[in-house]
Formats: C-alpha cells, sequence, structure tokens
C-alpha cells in the first residue's frame, strides 16, 4: 500500500513539473511577440509655446489617440510608443486658444505648438 502511495505521489509531482516547463514556454513566445511589435512603435516629442512672446508653457494636455499627456515646466511633451499613422492631435490650456493639428507618423517627429491667447 505504502509503495502504491509514493508510486502516485511521485507521478503527481513529475506531471507537475512537466506541465509547468510547457508553460513557461508559451509565456516566452509571447514575450517575444511583444518584442516585435514594439519595433513599429514611434516617438512624437515637441514643444508648446506662446505664440506671441515665444514663451515656454506647463502644464498644456495634448491629446493624442484619446490619450491624455502634459507639456513639462520646460514646456516639452514626449510621446512614446505610437504606430505609425495619421493622428490629429488637440492641445489645450487655460486662457488659450485649443489647437487641432493633423500629423502623419512614419518616423520619429518633433514639433512645436504655438497656442493664442484667448
Amino acid at each position: 500500500m505504502k509503495s502504491v502511495l509514493v508510486f502516485a505521489v511521485s507521478l503527481f509531482v513529475s506531471l507537475s513539473a512537466f506541465a509547468t516547463g510547457n508553460n513557461d514556454e508559451k509565456i516566452g513566445e509571447a514575450k517575444s511577440a511583444v518584442r516585435v511589435e514594439n519595433v513599429n512603435a514611434l516617438q512624437l516629442t515637441g514643444s508648446v509655446v506662446d505664440e506671441k512672446n515665444n514663451e515656454k508653457l506647463a502644464g498644456a494636455t495634448i491629446v493624442v489617440d484619446k490619450k491624455k499627456y502634459y507639456s513639462d515646466l520646460e514646456g516639452q511633451f514626449t510621446i512614446t510608443d505610437v504606430k505609425p499613422g495619421k493622428y490629429t492631435l488637440q492641445i489645450e490650456l487655460i486662457s488659450y486658444e485649443p489647437v487641432f493639428m493633423e500629423v502623419e507618423l512614419t518616423k520619429n517627429q518633433e514639433l512645436q505648438i504655438n497656442l493664442q491667447q484667448k
């Protein structure tokens, strides 16, 4: 009886180890697929400035593909992992007129966005 129990436990442990090994391979395959997809990702950078006096504007909202980004204290922004394509950017800041601009991304791009006070 003891030998049957020992045999059953060892069989269970070996099957568990085998099943875990297959899952690790599948996880590794999924990670590889993600890396390949990110190769086509682009970066959109730029600055937001006052049109009249060229002052850098902090806290401007940049909306790209329904996601919000903000300019830093120097008026700079960076948007990473953007897929190639055509996008409409919406830029807003309190007391400034909103700006809408079309951008077609085929490579990394840098923009200067000029806002006009209301």
